[in-house]
């Protein structure tokens, strides 16, 4: 009966989405992405919502957080994570969603990969989508005596939180690397975390921007992406300041592309922004060591 349920809500809260978008597609003819994704990412948000009413929510002052119960005991440590990226994401971005961000316990692997649909041996510790942060338990991934220090530090909050931000601030107007290297950026800045394998050096072989731009989620070597992502985010803030960084996002908010925000706002055309920040990562990022 709740499957019956749950389905028959989620097709009317589709349909009203529909009805809704007719609606407003007859009014504002211009830049239909602009309203479009909003409307898109809502219908998401509210799916996930209705499809999990039945699991305990934990509240804070700024997200609900929905999990099973065995995550009873971990929802305390979840919250203050959530809390403490709150602050440093939305000041760095100057700008905060309204409303509660819902937060979405998993309790394993395999339920998280279930909601994505995703196959084979795909694993995050968090991932974002559609107005909603999705959590692998900490259950899976902490060993035993990690602290909430320990969890604030190298989870995924903070990485996750700020693609929420970010997609909320510009409805959704970027390219997958530019979300990944901020969201890493600000890892970098308020954990001191990068992300660094025996794979993903910048000394190497690198992916071009015509690759990131294209395809990113399916390069072969996504540790190699990230980490070119993050030097090129760090390029622009750490040699031409963070109201540059701060100027292309306000660019992307407004619907600005992004090669067009990048060159108005380091006066680098698209080619020449390839050059320079590969140069500088090599000098100035740091590489990896057996100690990482």
């Amino acid at each position: 009966m709740r499957n019956i349920m749950i389905e028959e809500t989620t097709l009317f809260i589709v349909i009203c989405g529909l009805v809704m978008l007719l609606i407003v597609s007859s009014t504002m003819p211009f830049r239909p992405q602009m309203w479009v994704y909003p409307l898109a990412r809502y219908i998401a948000y509210a799916k996930v919502d209705v499809e999990t009413r039945h699991m305990p929510v934990y509240e804070t002052d700024h997200f609900r957080i929905k999990y099973t119960q065995s995550d009873a005991d971990t929802v305390h440590m979840i919250a203050e994570a959530a809390e403490s990226a709150y602050g440093p994401v939305t000041h760095e971005l100057g700008y905060a969603p309204q409303g509660k961000t819902l937060i979405l316990v998993q309790p394993s692997k395999s339920e998280l990969r279930r909601a994505f649909g995703w196959s084979g041996n795909e694993s995050a510790m968090g991932v974002y989508w559609g107005g909603v942060i999705q959590l692998l338990s900490p259950h899976v991934w902490l060993t035993s005596g990690d602290s909430v220090e320990e969890f604030i530090h190298s989870g995924p909050m903070v990485h996750e939180y700020t693609h929420l931000v970010f997609d909320y601030l510009t409805n959704g107007n970027y390219p997958r690397w530019f979300t990944e290297g901020l969201a890493q950026y600000m890892e970098y800045l308020v954990n001191g975390y990068e992300w660094q394998t025996k794979t993903n050096a910048l000394n190497g072989k690198l992916y071009t921007m015509t690759e990131l731009d294209g395809d990113f989620d399916h390069l072969p070597n996504q540790s190699l992406a990230y980490r070119q992502s993050l030097a090129a985010v760090r390029y622009i803030s750490e040699v031409y300041g963070d109201d540059a960084l701060q100027g292309i996002v306000a660019d992307l908010k407004n619907g600005q592309g992004l090669q067009k925000a990048i060159q108005r706002r380091i006066g680098l055309d698209y080619p020449d922004f390839e050059s320079s920040w590969q140069r500088w990562a090599v000098i100035n990022m740091d590489h990896y060591t057996e100690n990482h």
